[in-house]
């Protein structure tokens, strides 16, 4: 990601083909907070299955400096995200997981190659 701001962050999101984002319902923050703290995290496929980054998408949750923190350490803990951006008053402040961004319309690489039949060696 180019940008460090929230609005950078979410233009590229754009370009790269994801759609609107979906709430982060975990824990919802009740304080009513102005401070412009906010969470993107792209789930894994353990937690959505999925056959492209699109499908995995982000989920976006929003709330005070001091819920923020506390559903982020949350989500380190259980570590079912592929991407994890935190923002405060609109600039980057933590990045976790993959660096680089893929296409929405990109095939997840699960990191398994599957196997030509023809290059098994032949015993006997």
């Amino acid at each position: 990601m180019n940008g460090s701001s929230r609005s950078a962050f979410e233009a590229e999101l754009w370009q790269l083909g994801y759609g609107a984002h979906d709430s982060f319902d975990y824990h919802p923050c009740t304080h009513q907070a102005t401070d412009g703290c906010a969470i993107f995290v792209m789930p894994t496929q353990e937690s959505r299955e999925a056959e492209t980054y699109g499908e995995l998408g982000w989920l976006v949750y929003e709330g005070c400096h001091a819920c923020c923190v506390a559903t982020t350490h949350v989500l380190l803990c259980g570590g079912l995200f592929t991407h994890l951006r935190v923002f405060v008053g609109g600039v980057l402040t933590e990045s976790f997981g993959a660096a680089e961004i893929r296409p929405a319309t990109e095939p997840i690489d699960d990191g398994e190659e599957e196997e030509d039949p023809e290059d098994e060696d032949d015993e006997g």
